[in-house]
């Protein structure tokens, strides 16, 4: 890892980020915005699925899904940002590790959605309850949606683990 923070740091782009005044300000900003469309329509859709707001359809909530994804993109774009621009900030970060983490659990269980209950969700039509499963898709989204926000906060407060 030393050998990868040592070339990233040495690199003109990373120089350009740090070295800008208003990169990483831009940068912040459009995470900010990103993790919004994220937590805003994926938080709803999880919401849905877990039993509330059962007046609302979820073939509804999932025509917003695209305007997550983008979120989701800014995220990514602007998280590669910040790891070229500060490389050593986060390979030795343990509250790093577990957003990745908690990042991995959240894609895993939105294909599993995707992969085996979607279909009949999006057919439910409002007031009919949820099922198990879906319950269970919410909940562990909420939850690790949750961990991505608590451990991205967390950020500057942890300190090298490793």
């Amino acid at each position: 890892m030393d050998a990868l923070v040592s070339w990233l740091q040495s690199t003109s782009l990373s120089h350009a980020i740090v070295g800008s005044l208003w990169v990483w300000p831009a940068a912040e900003t459009l995470h900010f915005i990103g993790l919004a469309l994220v937590i805003g329509i994926i938080g709803l859709l999880d919401l849905r699925l877990t039993g509330c707001f059962r007046s609302v359809p979820i073939a509804a909530i999932r025509d917003l899904v695209p305007y997550a994804v983008l979120g989701f993109l800014l995220n990514a774009v602007t998280g590669v940002v910040f790891f070229v621009g500060h490389p050593e900030q986060y390979v030795r970060n343990v509250a790093w590790w577990l957003k990745v983490g908690c990042l991995v659990v959240a894609g895993l269980n939105a294909a599993i959605f995707e992969w085996t209950i979607a279909a009949r969700a999006v057919a439910l039509r409002p007031h009919e309850p949820t099922s198990l499963a879906m319950r269970c898709v919410g909940v562990v989204s909420i939850l690790a949606w949750f961990g991505v926000l608590y451990f991205g906060r967390m950020l500057p407060f942890v300190g090298s683990a490793f």
